[in-house]
């Protein structure tokens, strides 16, 4: 069991590693179009973040589904990010994922230049070899989507299911003031980003419950029958810089169609992210002390697949 888990906790730093390895202005609302300022918040002012405090939280119930006793599947994730000169970021992420009630929490630290995992309270170091396949992962995500933003490694791109923004007043956000638009979704666009977190997150914790509810097909039929989908974005009011956004989908499926998604009767997703002291100096160092990266695996030298 303790060899599994600490192949589990591998597992996920190599996912945030992989997708945070690299790096990831305006007047206020009234004076902009809401197609305008959410254009610029998801693509030239991604850029501008530098530095914050990110918290992320991904959760899906899907009612129904035996594997997963009617608990729900969550990711949740948080810490300090500084980008560094150059493409690389350093970061310290705390995160915990839960399936079917059990919960693994683990973090994975980077300074720009080294990777360690932590688990059971030891920092364990990534070899070379690791950090070079990420950082070969990370720059083909970059070319594919056109950004080098966190988010956008995380494999968030809000801008690919937002449409029909409408700008609805201001709000404070972690002290600053955003303006706060709400959007309609292109709801098989989010369930098909939504889908990716859930179904790495069932590989983190050793299932493949979420995997095979979460198919491209089941996922259009789920999106032909959302009862209510929500989205907020809050884009600094004085530099258009994102501080939060969030998305809730419910939905019901059909007697005649549970069948075929696998028992599947009903759910909802619900995704939020929010950047925190944006900017800010983010110092952050290595840990005291580390084990070779092997002793995470009890000396198998194998990375687990993901």
């Amino acid at each position: 069991m303790q060899h599994h888990l600490r192949r589990v906790a591998l597992a996920f730093g190599t996912v945030l590693a992989g997708a945070a390895i690299s790096a990831c202005g305006g007047s206020s609302g009234t004076a902009v179009s809401a197609t305008h300022l959410l254009s610029q918040t998801f693509t030239a002012n991604l850029s501008k973040i530098h530095s914050g405090e990110l918290a992320l939280t991904v959760r899906a119930d899907l009612d129904g589904v035996k594997s997963l006793g009617g608990k729900p599947v969550s990711l949740q994730l948080s810490g300090p990010f500084t980008e560094h000169t150059g493409s690389a970021t350093a970061f310290d992420f705390s995160a915990t994922v839960t399936e079917a009630g059990s919960t693994l929490p683990v973090a994975v630290l980077s300074t720009g230049m080294a990777v360690y995992v932590e688990f059971g309270g030891t920092y364990y170091a990534l070899p070379s070899s690791v950090e070079s396949s990420l950082a070969k992962a990370v720059q083909s995500s970059s070319a594919t989507s056109g950004s080098s933003s966190l988010l956008t490694k995380l494999g968030i791109n809000p801008l690919a299911w937002l449409i029909r923004p409408k700008l609805v007043g201001t709000t404070m956000v972690s002290g600053d003031e955003t303006d706060h638009l709400t959007a309609r979704l292109d709801v098989a666009q989010l369930l098909g980003e939504v889908a990716k977190l859930m179904s790495r997150s069932s590989a983190i914790a050793g299932s493949s419950s979420v995997a095979k509810a979460l198919t491209p097909a089941n996922l259009d039929q789920i999106a032909s029958t959302v009862n209510s989908a929500r989205v907020g974005v809050y884009s600094g009011a004085s530099d258009h810089i994102l501080r939060e956004f969030s998305a809730a989908v419910t939905f019901t499926i059909p007697t005649a169609a549970q069948r075929s998604l696998g028992g599947l009767t009903g759910g909802s997703f619900d995704l939020d992210a929010t950047i925190a002291n944006l900017n800010a100096q983010e110092t952050i160092a290595p840990p005291s002390s580390s084990e070779p990266f092997r002793d995470l695996l009890g000396g198998s030298g194998g990375v687990p697949s993901l």
